[in-house]
């Protein structure tokens, strides 16, 4: 006879995934199992109830009337089950390691404003910047809690949170014959240099800080020196009039540390907004530690749009054209 009693939170929670996603590999995630696991689990779980709960439809499950009627209830324990963890979780005592992935070179920005803020409250935990070669893949196998990367054709299924506008500049050295231009800088000045391209580990749909403005050349005709990180070339454009093109954040850095300068992309290149987010799993998404966690990346990027206000207010930040 059928015992739903028998039913655990995390039956509950593997039945939500498979009401969303129709998927038991993805259900299969938030418990940690492999796809025959998945399997042996969702059938045990069905054993459960006097009435079928699921139906196989062209490879995926949709979920019956029967479940139908139990949805609600089933939800209704899962929001109460959140909160009480939520309420038991304390950021004091976590010994919890947190792995970050990130191929930005501003991902120190990040982490010198994220770091303080969990050591000072979580003193017992770990913070893990790791380095894959897929971010999002890294990401959605669970491989790491979070990635920050620029927000082009991601996933729908990968949770997100805005941190800073990606704000595209032109990092050259100072005196670089692009400095010595009277008015705005032209689309076409940029493309007879040599410069410095960033390696993203995306797709194609977007390979790097510059895409767009050097897409009608040759295949890397004028990249010299390729990296995921531009820290590693900011010595040598010092002393060259090679070029990148940055988000603003990484230019900081280069400014602060060597004698480049920041300019203006070409006013005649349509600049769309573009985002560097916090991404993370669904399987992730309603951990308690996680979600203390996400608050600190949260509190860094208000702190963060707030200076940069004032920078811009003192005429010290993202160069425009006035």
């Amino acid at each position: 006879m059928a015992d739903i009693t028998k039913l655990s939170i995390d039956d509950l929670r593997f039945l939500s995934e498979v009401e969303k996603t129709g998927i038991l590999l993805r259900a299969g995630l938030l418990l940690n199992l492999s796809s025959s696991s998945s399997s042996r689990n969702f059938s045990r779980i069905r054993s459960y109830f006097p009435q079928e709960i699921f139906r196989l439809q062209e490879g995926k499950w949709y979920p019956t009337n029967y479940y139908l009627q139990l949805k609600p209830l089933i939800h209704q324990i899962l929001e109460a089950s959140e909160a009480m963890m939520d309420t038991q979780f304390d950021p004091s005592q976590t010994t919890r390691t947190f792995i970050l992935t990130s191929v930005m070179t501003e991902i120190s920005v990040v982490i010198s404003g994220v770091l303080p803020k969990m050591i000072e409250r979580a003193p017992k935990a770990r913070l893990d910047l790791s380095k894959h070669n897929n971010e999002i893949a890294a990401v959605s196998e669970g491989k790491a809690d979070f990635a920050v990367i620029t927000d082009v054709d991601l996933a729908p299924d990968l949770h997100r949170m805005k941190l800073y506008p990606l704000d595209r500049v032109l990092l050259v050295r100072k005196n670089h014959p692009l400095t010595q231009i009277k008015g705005p800088l032209l689309t076409r000045y940029l493309q007879v240099y040599d410069r410095v391209s960033i390696r993203t580990g995306r797709s194609s749909s977007w390979v790097g800080p510059e895409q767009g403005l050097f897409q009608y050349e040759r295949f890397m005709e004028h990249t010299r020196f390729s990296t995921s990180r531009f820290h590693s070339a900011w010595g040598a454009m010092e002393k060259t009039n090679l070029i990148s093109v940055c988000g603003w954040r990484a230019a900081e850095m280069a400014m602060k540390a060597y004698e480049l300068t920041a300019l203006p992309l070409p006013i005649d290149f349509e600049e769309t907004e573009k985002w560097n987010v916090l991404i993370w799993s669904d399987a992730k998404h309603r951990d308690p530690a996680h979600k203390w966690m996400r608050g600190l990346f949260k509190e860094w990027a208000i702190e963060d749009a707030e200076r940069m206000k004032k920078l811009q207010e003192k005429g010290l930040g993202v160069p425009k054209y006035k």
